[in-house]
């Protein structure tokens, strides 16, 4: 299967949205580069179609359509990141273009992947967007969350959001059926959404975990952490990060 993916913006004089110390030109870069290596890693054809460069946001906006278009794409997903004015808008939601759209049904496994992780759900919702308008195949334009919320940035993790687009898009992989086994809890310590300090996450994000063994599988492995997937779920989270030097994961 091919995708044609669109890293939103990174085409000035489109660029993306900025609040704080958070660009979404460079989290839709880390997450997108993600989604097109995973695709690739899985047996998937996938393509970035996003241009080097433009004379106007009009013409970055033809560019992505048009190029997936030529290439025979069978889906286009088009990733984002929201931003607002005030920290209330919090969360993950999906756009395809009316209530007709053939990727309707494939956008919410998407949307509920990403939910997963934390996020909370704002639902499919329908817009004429040009990359939804003019292109020939089944479209979708993803916003991750808000790069403006404290709530969803505590939570956003670039690779754990590309594993859940990914997840979304194709399934689970059934190679991770061969990296299961069982978490080695050594001492009492947290488990948290991404590889954040517990000191810089608010509190209702983590989740103790005391000594003992637990059955799951290993997801990835970043910045000293572990990403397992409980077989018993703990909160409202799919995958969780731990410390490793807290624990060790042995396989079966």
């Amino acid at each position: 299967m091919l995708f044609a993916i669109d890293i939103g913006h990174n085409c000035p004089p489109d660029t993306g949205a900025v609040s704080g110390k958070y660009k979404e030109d460079e989290l839709a870069k880390k997450v997108g580069e993600s989604v097109i290596a995973l695709l690739k890693n899985r047996g998937h054809k996938a393509v970035s179609v996003t241009p080097r460069n433009a004379s106007s946001v009009n013409s970055s906006l033809r560019q992505r359509a048009s190029k997936a278009n030529s290439i025979g794409a069978d889906y286009f997903i088009s990733i984002h990141f929201n931003s607002f004015s005030k920290q209330t808008a919090h969360g993950t939601e999906l756009y395809v273009y009316n209530y007709r759209s053939r990727a309707k049904n494939l956008a919410r496994l998407v949307l509920n992947n990403i939910v997963s992780l934390g996020f909370r759900n704002r639902g499919i919702k329908y817009n004429s967007f040009a990359v939804l308008a003019q292109t020939s195949m089944p479209a979708m334009l993803i916003e991750c969350c808000f790069i403006s919320s404290d709530i969803d940035m505590r939570i956003f993790d670039a690779q754990a959001m590309a594993i859940a687009i990914v997840n979304g898009l194709i399934g689970e992989d059934k190679k991770e059926e061969n990296i299961s086994g069982v978490l080695k809890v050594l001492e009492t310590t947290y488990t948290k959404p991404s590889t954040e300090q517990s000191e810089d996450l608010a509190a209702e994000y983590l989740y103790k975990i005391t000594p003992g063994e637990y059955r799951g599988k290993l997801v990835a492995e970043e910045e000293g952490h572990y990403a397992v997937e409980f077989l018993q779920q703990i909160g409202d989270r799919k995958v969780h990060y731990i410390f490793s030097k807290h624990c060790e994961f042995i396989d079966d």
